[in-house]
């Protein structure tokens, strides 16, 4: 019978310490393998230092920063990167949407077309995105500015 009280009480005090210690962990792995090769994420090159008339911050600490990003018809985005993991939240009409060039340093190019008919009521579009290393944006008209909110996680300093 003091058998299976021991090991409740074992359980009681080592299952938060794990608990706690695997978080930890977690947290610390998310930082060290999202986003941290330097050869991907150059210095000078964030997304408000490259391409500041198309990445606002609208709100910054020290645990996230919220860009509002805009890129209206017939611009590009110049090359910059987005470090560290985001939420993309954008209102998405159901109509008419612009067309989307996203391009890499290596000359790949990945077109969004654009869609000219409403394809359903508005809704919201809730994205997690992966780190972002160097890429273009360029609008390349139909329907509008390319508009969305982005919320990016941040390691403690």
């Amino acid at each position: 019978m003091n058998q299976p009280k021991r090991f409740s009480q074992i359980l009681k005090r080592r299952l938060p310490l794990a608990t706690i210690a695997l978080l930890l962990g977690l947290l610390v792995l998310r930082f060290t393998a999202d986003g941290q090769d330097k050869s991907s994420f150059p210095d000078g090159f964030d997304a408000v230092q490259a391409a500041p008339k198309s990445h606002k911050v609208i709100f910054e600490n020290g645990f996230v920063r919220v860009l509002e990003v805009s890129v209206s018809p017939g611009t590009t985005v110049p090359m910059h990167h987005h470090r560290w993991p985001s939420l993309l939240l954008s209102w998405d009409t159901g109509g008419k949407t612009p067309h989307v060039r996203y391009r890499r340093p290596d000359g790949s190019v990945r077109d969004i077309p654009s869609t000219d008919e409403a394809i359903h009521p508005g809704a919201w579009s809730v994205e997690w995105m992966k780190p972002e290393p160097m890429h273009a944006v360029e609008n390349r008209g139909g329907a509008g500015s390319y508009r969305t909110t982005q919320g990016t996680a941040r390691p403690a300093h």
